[in-house]
């Protein structure tokens, strides 16, 4: 039966616009991309106009860029999605000689290929676009089943969106995406409500060690003990994997027996 249910109301928000640090980790998790491939695509964007300078640990819009991403929010998703916003920047010793990297301009949300340039862009566009949108509205639920028979609860745990806000355009990623247990959407149920058992299965845990770096989560390391300005991140990582220093390669784990009880 269904013992207890609760609900909380609860909100996302959208993360900052791009800073060469940012931009270099999720580049790496969403695309695929090295740091040097990220850099040299973003160079090419830059050239020929389509993004605003990709060396800047800034999280800034000119007011010029947050007019225009609202422009551009209202006309494409509506004025409700609009929330036109300032982000400060973390770390103490970013000098913000320039903008965070965007879109030159807002109205453009693809250049029209498959190409590499194309890939980097749109993810530039999205956490551009996203960083001035209303948060997403959410509704978490917690439901806890037991029986009378059952010294144990069991606990299920979801998510409702109510209001997709940002989350319309992009979400980030997350270098512990596989850590995350998923959370999914639950059906109305209420206290006193009987359940049929389906099934049951319990999974033997390990706790793990720490990973070793990516390139993505060694910039990530870098910008946080001030090793370094944004521009000598990628250089940085060549030189090591250069020297040797470093192997750039897929490790494979080592098999482990689990207990599954079912």
């Amino acid at each position: 039966k269904v013992k207890d249910v609760q609900q909380k109301p609860g909100k996302k928000t959208p993360s900052a616009p791009f800073t060469t640090s940012t931009l270099q980790q999720e580049a790496s998790r969403k695309l695929g991309f090295n740091v040097s491939k990220t850099m040299s695509v973003a160079q090419r964007l830059y050239e020929s106009g389509r993004i605003t300078y990709m060396s800047t640990d800034s999280v800034n819009f000119s007011d010029f860029a947050i007019n225009a991403a609202a422009d551009e929010i209202k006309s494409q998703y509506g004025e409700q999605f609009c929330n036109s916003r300032r982000y400060a920047t973390k770390n103490k010793s970013a000098q913000e000689a320039h903008e965070a990297i965007r879109p030159t301009d807002f109205s453009v949300h693809s250049i029209g290929s498959f190409s590499p340039e194309d890939k980097l862009y749109q993810l530039i566009w999205k956490r551009a676009i996203s960083s001035q949108m209303s948060d997403a509205q959410i509704e978490r639920t917690r439901v806890t089943i037991g029986d009378a028979n059952l010294s144990e609860n069991f606990v299920a745990v979801g998510e409702v969106i109510k209001f997709e806000g940002f989350l319309k355009v992009y979400l980030e990623g997350n270098d512990d995406d596989q850590e995350q247990e998923d959370v999914g959407v639950l059906p109305n149920m209420e206290s006193g409500d009987s359940l049929l058992v389906d099934s049951i299965k319990a999974h033997q845990r390990f706790t793990r060690p720490p990973a070793r770096f990516t390139e993505a989560a060694l910039v990530k390391k870098l910008e946080e003990l001030g090793i370094g300005r944004p521009s000598t991140y990628a250089p940085t990582i060549k030189t090591i994997q250069d020297r040797g220093y470093v192997e750039r390669k897929s490790i494979e784990g080592n098999e482990r027996e689990v207990i599954i009880l079912s």
